[in-house]
């Protein structure tokens, strides 16, 4: 199979300058001039998903999208020519990826269903050698590889199945017998334990969630001595989480919520189990970590959910000038090292930004130099991106939001049509200034496009969060549109063309921003939105456990008066723009009823609002006919009501 999104040899590849920060390339002199791409291709998958770095840092093995499937080829990493192929089978996926030694990698495969588009079974962890031909298949699930002993692993599987819940026990198994479970090390402490290990094999960390969203983790020092509780939510009030632990194990960096701010970084110490405060930054949780060359181990953090940024506040660690050579060179970007050589002189770095849909490098840090190896979508060219940028405004209650402004690549910057895209969730999720592709498609048509994270959204900090709660409807749908206004008195949009879509929570905010502001918006439209919020304790999944109901008691409440005045179902009569909806049948999380539901009250209104429903979808469109035909009529509702003559 041909691997067009790779240079052919080194000597093609883009080099930068890491010690400089400059980029260069011959090509970027007589650049030509190109047309921006269709729409259609901002929906095309990444070609490539993963890049793993050898330990002896000679070869490179990388997960390519061909046809219909997913492959591994293994290359070599000084020449990119490629030296062996592993294919997983028609609708092949692979969900991981990593060298266990200069010969092995460990690769977790499955295949979607042709008919849904949805891997509907776990994936199987399995074995592959680049030399040979042996396959082995490990017995339970995969947990991590152990530094120094590539003859070994660890996998954790049930032992205790319960009501619905499993406590898992951790294996340490031998490569070479992966029929055999192996020797027990320890059990979880909790059901539905998420467990994690140092680069040595020891399992240091397990974190749990009960049925009420309440959260435990516990940290183990040493597995003779058992497990410690470091944070309990249901006592504390507080959820506390494991951000990686330090290559020699003596110690660990987590996250902890507070009770008023942003989350603060931790030092945990596993021989005292004392936490030492290292970082609290005065706006942000932690957006994503940034880990020294072992992938491991953090050294800092980026923060700002709206704009990125980096931090380092591990500066002792031996890997932080190499980290800030690679930060300078990639300015406005988030950076992730995904892997690295053993010596750690060489490393593969993934970026991405506004304009940068996902780009993959090879580090080299005795040259100080990075070599692209490929673009995550080689036909979307980054000056043909729009441009995205944050934007601060004061609510008209006096609380400062913050939000993602983005303008189509060609054309003014003032009087722009404007799409306005609250985020779905809503409590906990946030928009970044980052690569996203729904709005990087719809800007490429000319249109302003406005995300702001109203009041409930995450990475601000729990206060921040909870400001949310009870607000659906209200201060939350307030926020959407004292961004809206804000737009339009900076002159970017024309106030006579501006529609507001969304998807989930997004949706509902659309319909309900028809009816709280009648004269604002040109056109609404929501795909698999909630539109009847009593309707949520009756439809979709989130009711069917404990959690889920406490949850929805918590951020909507149950008074049925009360919910009804925030339900668009409840007040069709009162939107006076066009409506587009669409839905997919099989949604579990929020039941296509709802859209069906505020379909009948508009028509029973007499008004008229445009449906398609997806007979094969879920709650997000997985099969490419669908997207297709979603953004085709999507793009049409919107570019139909937001023209000169709508006015």
């Amino acid at each position: 199979m041909a691997f067009r999104h790779f240079a052919a040899g080194a000597a093609a590849a883009m080099v930068l300058v890491v010690c400089t920060g400059a980029v260069s390339t011959a090509a970027a002199q007589s650049k030509p001039v190109v047309q921006a791409p269709a729409w259609q291709s901002y929906l095309k998958r990444a070609t490539v998903e993963r890049v793993q770095i050898s330990p002896d840092g000679t070869h490179l093995a990388i997960a390519q999208r061909g046809e219909g499937r997913t492959v591994i080829t293994v290359r070599n990493a000084a020449t990119l020519a490629v030296e062996k192929q592993f294919d997983p089978g028609d609708r092949g996926e692979i969900q991981e990826l990593r060298w266990i030694d200069d010969d092995r990698i460990l690769v977790a495969a499955n295949a979607v269903d042709g008919k849904y588009n949805v891997a509907f079974h776990e994936p199987a962890m399995a074995i592959l050698s680049r030399v040979g031909k042996d396959q082995m298949i490990l017995p339970a699930n995969f947990l991590a590889t152990i530094e120094g002993d590539p003859d070994h692993l660890l996998v954790y599987q049930c032992t205790n199945w319960n009501m619905g819940s499993c406590v898992d026990s951790v294996h340490k198994v031998e490569i070479g017998h992966t029929n055999r479970i192996g020797e027990k090390i320890i059990d979880a402490p909790d059901r539905d334990s998420e467990l994690f290990s140092d680069q040595k094999g020891n399992v240091r960390f397990a974190m749990s969630a009960d049925d009420k969203a309440n959260t435990k983790l516990h940290a183990l020092a040493a597995t003779n001595k058992g497990w410690t509780l470091v944070n309990d939510s249901e006592k504390s009030g507080l959820h506390v989480w494991p951000l990686g632990v330090d290559a020699r194990g003596d110690f660990a960096f987590i996250e902890s919520e507070q009770q008023a701010g942003p989350s603060v970084v931790e030092r945990y110490d596993f021989a005292t189990s004392k936490r030492t405060e290292v970082y609290r930054s005065p706006d942000s949780d932690v957006v994503s970590t940034i880990t020294a060359f072992d992938g491991e181990t953090p050294v800092g953090a980026f923060y700002g959910p709206t704009h990125p940024q980096p931090v380092v506040w591990n500066p002792e660690h031996p890997d932080v000038a190499g980290i800030l050579q690679i930060l300078k060179a990639f300015p406005g970007r988030v950076i992730s090292i995904t892997s690295a050589s053993r010596d750690h002189r060489k490393a593969i770095v993934w970026t991405t930004g506004d304009r940068d849909p996902g780009t993959w490098y090879l580090f080299d840090r005795d040259a100080n130099r990075a070599t692209l190896l490929a673009r995550e979508r080689s036909w979307l060219k980054e000056a043909e991106i729009g441009r995205s940028r944050e934007f601060a405004f004061k609510a008209r209650d006096g609380l400062e939001l913050h939000g993602v402004l983005t303008l189509p690549a060609a054309g003014g910057e003032r009087n722009l049509p404007m799409v306005v895209i609250p985020h779905g969730g809503p409590h906990g999720l946030f928009d970044t200034s980052l690569f996203d592709q729904e709005t990087a498609l719809i800007a490429s048509q000319g249109y302003a496009v406005l995300r702001v994270n109203y009041r409930g959204s995450g990475g601000y900090g729990k206060t921040f969060e909870r400001a949310g709660w009870m607000q659906w409807g209200r201060a939350m749908q307030d926020d959407v549109t004292d961004a809206t206004r804000w737009a339009i008195e900076q002159g970017v949009a024309d106030a006579h063309r501006i529609c507001l879509y969304g998807s989930s929570y997004g949706g509902y905010a659309a319909l309900m921003g028809a009816i709280r502001e009648p004269a604002l918006y040109r056109c609404v439209a929501g795909y698999a939105a909630p539109y009847d919020l009593a309707k949520m304790y009756k439809w979709g999944d989130i009711r069917r456990s404990e959690g889920g109901l406490d949850y929805l008691a918590k951020v909507i409440g149950k008074d049925k008066e009360d919910l009804a005045s925030r339900s668009p179902a409840k007040h069709a009569a009162e939107i006076k723009v066009p409506v587009f909806i669409g839905h997919g049948r099989l949604d579990a999380r929020v039941d296509v009823a709802h859209s069906k539901a505020m379909v009948k009250a508009m028509k029973k209104a007499g008004l008229d609002v445009e449906f398609q429903e997806y007979m094969k979808a879920g709650h997000g469109l997985q099969i490419e006919a669908d997207e297709l035909d979603f953004y085709t009529r999507l793009l049409a509702f919107l570019g139909k009501h937001t023209a000169v003559t709508a006015q």
